[in-house]
């Protein structure tokens, strides 16, 4: 497991939330439930991971992709037949985590874009 970095690491992937957002897009493609599942708990790892890095932009998107590919995995029609052993997969808390996170981050970064903006127009 990483150390948790000390500061914040600094902006680097884009100046908004918006762009943010469209980085984190997934088109559902042809592919097995359980596909999805796996890719869902490596990118949860990953966001997590992020996290504890201080990576805020990259956690965000990561979260956010979970957080699509969770809701297309509800979608799929052999997710009712076997939804509870989907949702263990994925694991109990994770979507309610990823939620928190993506929140949590959404509101430190909207705070960070408009001081980054701001202290890059004025150089």
């Amino acid at each position: 497991m990483p150390a948790v970095s000390t500061g914040v690491k600094e902006l680097y992937l884009s100046t908004s939330l918006g762009e943010l957002n469209k980085k984190a897009e997934i088109k559902p493609e042809k592919t097995s439930t359980k596909s999805y599942v796996t890719s869902a708990c490596k990118l949860f790892k990953a966001a997590e991971e992020c996290r504890l890095d201080r990576d805020e932009e990259k956690a965000y998107v990561l979260y956010m992709k979970y957080l699509t590919v969770y809701d297309i995995i509800k979608k799929r029609p052999d997710f009712t037949h076997k939804s509870e052993h989907y949702l263990a997969l994925l694991g109990p808390s994770s979507f309610k985590k990823a939620i928190e996170e993506a929140e949590k981050l959404s509101d430190s970064l909207k705070l960070r874009s408009v001081t980054f903006v701001a202290l890059d127009s004025n150089n």
